[in-house]
This record gives structure tokens, C-alpha cells and sequence, in this order.
């Protein structure tokens, strides 16, 4: 099973984020995610939205695959940006914001060890821990671009919502 490096929990206080969401499985999703990203890049370098080494990037998952057919699951892209900056939706590009308690399990991970990990935070940490999960959405978030192979390693936080 994929470890963490550490896990540690984190308070967001209605961060302010645009996204881009996609319906379909997780595989039409990764076939997808690189144009998704493209476009929502593109919308926040054109509306002056990204600040060198402040903006995160996020993939969050709005369903439970155990729950929601396949065809129906939705998965989104997203930015952090400042909670100051006024923004108008356009296009597929929506705001939202994220709030609440987080346990956040920090990992090195290859592009074939997101689902290990994802693993390890619910059936290890969650579920035998003393945590209590929240009714929220879980996300990703790349604290160094994610890997475009196999090989290759990335910084990336898995945020649990918890009580």
C-alpha cells in the first residue's frame, strides 16, 4: 500500500476557487482532464487570476464511485484564487468556494499510485483512526505537477473532509 509521508489536518475557510466540471467515468475523465486543464488555465491567465506561486490545482471528486454509476460520476478541475478577486463565470468555467476540516495525507506519488493512496487515506487513516468523516467533497491538490508518466513522481495532498 502507498504511505504518506505524513498526514496533518488542515482548516479551509471558504477558499475561493474557479473550476471546470466533467461527467463520465474516471478513465473518459483522464482521457479528458489535459484539455479541462487547458481551459481553465487559459480563462484564468486571460481574467489575471494566477499568482506566481500561490494558485493551487486541484482535482475534485464530487461522487462516490461506489455509489454513482460511472456514466454519471462527476470529477472537476480547479484553482485556488484570492478570495478577493471578482470573478464572472463564463463558459464551462464556474466559482465555487471549499470550507471546513481536512485531514490531508501528504504523498510522493507515480501516476499509477493515486488510487493506493486514495486507499490508504479512507480504509487506513479514515476508517481506523478517529477521525469522522464529513459530508464534503474530497480532492486533490498538485503541490507539484503531476506526473505525464509512469516513471516520474509528483507532490500531492489528498484532502479528506472530516469533522
Amino acid at each position: 500500500m502507498t504511505m504518506p509521508i505524513n498526514i496533518t489536518t488542515k482548516q479551509l475557510n471558504n477558499q475561493k476557487i474557479i473550476y471546470i466540471r466533467f461527467r463520465g467515468s474516471y478513465s473518459e475523465f483522464r482521457k479528458n482532464s489535459r484539455k479541462l486543464f487547458n481551459e481553465l488555465f487559459d480563462f484564468a491567465v486571460r481574467n489575471n487570476l494566477v499568482v506566481e506561486e500561490t494558485n493551487k490545482v486541484l482535482t475534485i471528486y464530487d461522487d462516490n464511485p461506489f455509489i454513482t454509476d460511472d456514466a454519471n460520476l462527476r470529477t472537476s478541475v480547479a484553482m485556488t484564487i484570492s478570495n478577493h478577486t471578482k470573478v464572472i463565470e463564463s463558459g464551462n468555467v464556474c466559482i465555487s468556494s471549499i470550507s471546513g476540516n481536512f485531514g490531508v495525507g501528504h504523498f510522493e506519488l507515480s501516476a499509477k499510485e493515486y488510487e493506493d493512496a486514495w486507499k490508504y487515506m479512507y480504509q487506513e487513516w479514515l476508517f481506523k483512526g478517529r477521525a469522522q468523516a464529513r459530508d464534503a467533497v474530497p480532492f486533490e491538490m498538485y503541490m507539484t505537477e503531476p506526473p505525464k508518466n509512469r516513471k516520474d513522481k509528483s507532490l500531492t495532498d489528498i484532502y479528506i473532509p472530516i469533522s
